[in-house]
């Protein structure tokens, strides 16, 4: 008699605002009683997968473990687990961790952001300061099933200062990965509601825009649509009645880091440059007064540019003699 033993801890410690469960495994067994292992991916970017077997009898591998891989949007093959003895049942127990992003990712921080706003639009610009404690999170959970929501580094997030009405813009070509626009406390009156409408959108260099605070059912866009730099994505919330409303904007990715400290996940905040009308690419000063300006080669450098191949020449006809 064929059996397999599985372990499914769903204990949850992070919250994911993800409806559905991103990252989902599965496996399909033949009639020897190997399991080949996949993972569908309902996102839209690319997320690191860690399985690690907590117990493996009778089975081998045909990739090495623990299991540690990118896995893109949409279904991918995983490994496969081959019986080492035919006749006896094969068992195994496993967890598994995500986290998004990518491995490595090679983030260009000289690289020149719009300002989320209206051309010709002016903004007071301010860095905002984190208040929450930086701690490290660990790369290797000990729940199962749950996307690590690591903790940040050089944080770093801009405030600027709108009206109630004003429109949020993409400061960056990409692709929707997440929308939020659920929440009404800011927009009726809440300085801090301890929870923001945003976008999320990942870039050609695996890192991801975040931008708030969005009014509620406010939002143009929608996971999985491409936008392009300096393209309407969503009506501004905030108080408006304590500071008023706002925009704010950041740019992380996830690394991995080995340290005195010792083994982490951090996301690691850009500090961003922007492109504004008679000051060109440079970092914002606290406080300062900016205006929007949307060069073409700024909002034209990620953005593919299909050539146009040549028809072929055709010999002309020979005259018939």
């Amino acid at each position: 008699m064929k059996s397999i033993f599985i372990l499914c801890l769903f204990s949850i410690i992070y919250f994911s605002s993800y409806a559905q469960k991103i990252l989902e495994i599965s496996y399909d067994q033949d009639a020897q009683g190997n399991c080949t292992f996949y993972c569908n991916n309902n996102g839209y970017n690319d997320f690191i997968l860690q399985i690690e077997f907590t117990s493996l009898n009778n089975a081998t591998a045909d990739r090495s473990l623990p299991y540690r891989e990118e896995i893109k949007p949409g279904k991918t093959r995983l490994f496969k687990l081959s019986k080492q003895v035919v006749e006896n049942p094969m068992g195994f127990r496993y967890m598994t961790s995500y986290i998004k992003g990518c491995i490595n990712p090679k983030v260009n921080p000289d690289f020149v952001y719009l300002l989320p706003i209206a051309p010709g639009k002016e903004a007071q610009v301010y860095e905002m300061v984190n208040l929450s404690e930086q701690k490290k999170a660990s790369a290797n959970p000990t729940v199962n099933g749950q996307e690590l929501i690591p903790n940040p580094k050089d944080w770093y997030v801009v405030r600027l200062r709108m009206k109630p009405g004003d429109t949020i813009y993409s400061a960056r070509r990409g692709v929707v990965t997440q929308v939020d626009m659920s929440s009404g406390l800011n927009d009726s009156g809440v300085a801090s509601a301890g929870h923001e409408n945003f976008v999320e959108i990942v870039h050609a260099d695996c890192s991801f825009g975040h931008y708030g605070i969005f009014k509620k059912n406010g939002v143009f866009v929608k996971p999985g649509q491409t936008v392009e730099a300096g393209q309407p994505i969503g009506l501004v919330g905030g108080d408006r009645f304590g500071r008023g409303s706002e925009a704010r904007f950041s740019v992380f990715y996830n690394i991995e880091t080995n340290d005195q400290d010792g083994h982490g996940v951090f996301s690691a905040f850009v500090p961003l440059k922007f492109w504004t009308k008679n000051n060109g690419a440079a970092k914002i000063k606290h406080g300062a007064s900016y205006v929007c300006e949307d060069p073409l080669q700024i909002v034209n450098q990620e953005k593919k540019v299909e050539t146009k191949k040549p028809k072929p020449k055709t010999k002309p006809k020979s005259k018939p003699k």
